[in-house]
């Protein structure tokens, strides 16, 4: 059976039935579990589903990822997939509200001993689903069109954590590093979880460098990370190595000063 065959069955099977374990897939399929595995991995990777333990659960990624032109599913993924590398077992971490932290939130199947606070209700659903990590979900009020929640209630359930590590989402990248998101509300709880950690992660598509949004909430800052996919000019990078900022692209080459 091809290749190509052996993808379009599993699709099918996980439509279907919306888990599948490998011992299932190899009788079905009559192949090797290594290569059940690779098949689920490439899968995994288009963002169609997510590996568990012995198996794979299908991922609705049109509810987890927006359609904005000139991006897609993969480089989601991807910058995701280079973005929990940075994580370590046993850490403490935050994620906040955003299409890319929720693909971040897809590989942390991979870790079993850390903590994920955050405000986002489909990142906490995603954590949850694995049952491997432990996850807090912020109070707050509920934003209908991020699905996340935030206000004075959020800003002040924050104040109780301390993270090893915060991931955010940022819309746009000035040429002085200013940092931007599109609402207020956002802009508020970022600048707040940045004085609960000692580690800022940022995420970023390429097109947002050298962008303004509407609602600024700091410069970044010599020893910051940056995680962008991998159309990120030369000029850019070349930025940021001067800023002393590090930053990884999802072709995974390491751009920064260690």
């Amino acid at each position: 059976m091809f290749a190509i065959e052996r993808i379009n069955l599993i699709q099918k099977y996980l439509r279907e039935h919306q888990q599948v374990d490998v011992k299932t897939l190899r009788e079905l399929l009559n192949v090797s579990e290594v290569t059940i595995r690779r098949d689920l991995e490439k899968l995994e990777q288009e963002g169609f589903l997510l590996r568990t333990h012995g198996g794979a659960i299908l991922t609705d990624s049109v509810s987890l990822v927006s359609t904005r032109p000139g991006t897609g599913t993969t480089e989601y993924s991807e910058i995701g997939k280079i973005a929990s590398r940075l994580i370590q077992e046993g850490e403490f971490i935050l994620l906040l509200a955003g299409n890319l932290t929720r693909q971040l939130a897809r590989f942390l199947f991979q870790f079993s001993q850390i903590t994920v606070l955050t405000n986002d209700i489909v990142i906490a659903g995603e954590i949850s689903a694995t049952q491997k990590n432990r996850c807090v979900l912020l109070g707050g009020e509920v934003s209908g069109q991020d699905q996340a929640v935030y206000g004075t209630l959020t800003l002040d359930d924050l104040e109780r954590f301390h993270v090893d590590r915060v991931f955010v989402e940022v819309d746009g990248v000035s040429r002085d590093l200013d940092l931007s998101v599109t609402t207020q509300e956002k802009a508020l709880l970022i600048r707040s979880a940045r004085q609960r950690t000692g580690e800022l992660v940022i995420l970023c598509e390429a097109e947002g460098f050298y962008k303004n949004a509407f609602f600024s909430f700091g410069k970044a800052r010599s020893g910051d990370i940056m995680v962008t996919d991998r159309h990120v000019s030369d000029e850019v990078k070349q930025h940021l190595f001067n800023a002393n900022i590090k930053l990884f692209t999802t072709i995974d080459i390491y751009e920064g000063t260690p």
